[in-house]
């Protein structure tokens, strides 16, 4: 029997589970489709879609961050997928938030699928908030937020002085991430409707900045503004040094797990609640990695296969609970999935609240001059030449870089 073999290219991060669990069970379903698989970074996986996009030859399946999918779709390295995916409920089978960004910009023909979802929700320190007789059940509004920090920023715990907000400052998509929520319940917009102009220096966007990076400037502690993730993840989950941090599920299975080797009374400490609200409603920041056939795929419908099986229900909640992320099959969220715990309970409804970055052929520019952006406030906080003014004149000299590419008049 001649065997067809589809190369897949993956993250480093889920290649265990995908080669000694999920694979085994895929071919003893599929004997006569071998599977090669290759992974990598985040970041060398751009480095690698985008050249080639450009040689035109590269994997049969391919993972991406589903903020991606614009500028794929229009780099041409993606197949259509329309006609497969209708075949199996369509992307209404899927978590909105995250079928949205599935699309070739401007069209309802489908690029890609969503493989897990990544949802954010607000942590807090029990200890510290039982000290100011503050709970997490306070914490509803983003009014409710700045309060708490205002009561217990600097509180004393075991001797310890504990910031009240912490963020991470390293130059990194995720802080394009963390402020997308500020924005978003103060009623901005990241881009305007007809995606040719860019919201984030009007009004409502730049109130939300405002409060996001004045919490920063009060309530943190400017050496965490250095920090690269894992650092400052560490230095809130086991050092104790910042009472509330907007993160993802990953750290229930890491730092917050009671397996954990740096597992403590710190961590035993802290638990998420759902992002509070702001005056324009509730929402958090949902992201995530899709799946793809690439365009220029010697063996499609065996391409097809292979996602059509990481889609099965049994299949994603298998990887997911695994890997501590979210699955992005609506069918799997019943009463009974990830309520083993009052973490992943959170998570779980935080699903509801998410929402994802436009799907734009132009995000990639746009995003890294958000993160020089943000970057530069961090900058400024650290260096205590942070004000309102400069907020606002920063904000507009992003924004007028983000239209020149919305443009086409100018690439970073």
């Amino acid at each position: 029997m001649t065997k067809a073999v589809i190369s897949v290219w993956l993250t480093h991060e889920h290649e265990q589970l995908v080669r000694h669990t999920i694979l085994p069970d895929f071919k003893k379903k599929y004997p006569a489709i071998d599977v090669a698989l290759t992974t990598t970074g985040w970041r060398f996986l751009w480095e690698k879609v985008a050249m080639f996009s450009k040689k035109k030859q590269g994997p049969d399946v391919l993972q991406f961050g589903s903020t991606w999918n614009g500028a794929l779709a229009q780099l041409g390295a993606l197949r259509d997928m329309t006609s497969q995916v209708n075949k199996i409920g369509g992307l209404n089978s899927f978590v909105p938030a995250s079928s949205r960004l599935c699309t070739f910009p401007g069209t309802n023909k489908i690029s890609s699928v969503p493989w897990y979802v990544d949802v954010r929700a607000l942590y807090f320190r029990k200890d510290v908030l039982d000290e100011h007789s503050f709970a997490g059940r306070d914490l509803e509004t983003l009014d409710d937020l700045i309060h708490a920090c205002e009561k217990i920023h600097h509180a004393k715990i075991d001797n310890k002085e504990v910031a009240a907000f912490g963020v991470f400052g390293n130059k990194d998509s995720q802080i394009v991430h963390n402020i997308a929520p500020w924005i978003w319940n103060y009623g901005g917009h990241f881009l305007r409707a007809d995606g040719k102009e860019v919201a984030f220096h009007e009004p409502a966007a730049l109130k939300g900045l405002g409060i996001y990076f004045n919490l920063i400037n009060i309530y943190s502690k400017p050496d965490s503004l250095g920090q690269n993730y894992d650092a400052f993840v560490e230095s809130y989950a086991v050092k104790g040094d910042y009472t509330f941090a907007y993160l993802g599920p990953w750290l229930n299975n890491t730092h917050l797990n009671p397996k954990s080797p740096t597992y403590n009374k710190i961590s035993a400490s802290i638990h998420p609640i759902i992002m509070p609200a702001g005056s324009a409603g509730r929402y958090t920041f949902m992201g995530g990695s899709n799946l793809a056939i690439s365009s220029f795929s010697h063996h499609p419908e065996e391409a097809w296969t292979f996602i059509e099986f990481l889609m099965q229900r049994r299949v994603q909640e298998q990887f997911c609970a695994a890997n501590n992320q979210l699955p992005s099959l609506l069918d799997c969220y019943t009463p009974t999935y990830l309520m083993d715990t009052t973490r992943n309970k959170v998570f779980k409804e935080s699903v509801r609240y998410g929402r994802g970055f436009p799907n734009s052929p132009y995000w990639a520019p746009i995003e890294d001059v958000l993160i020089d952006y943000i970057y530069d406030m961090f900058i400024a906080i650290r260096s205590q030449s942070y004000s309102q003014e400069l907020l606002k004149e920063k904000t507009l000299e992003a924004a007028l870089k983000c239209n020149l590419i919305l443009q086409g008049r100018h690439f970073v």
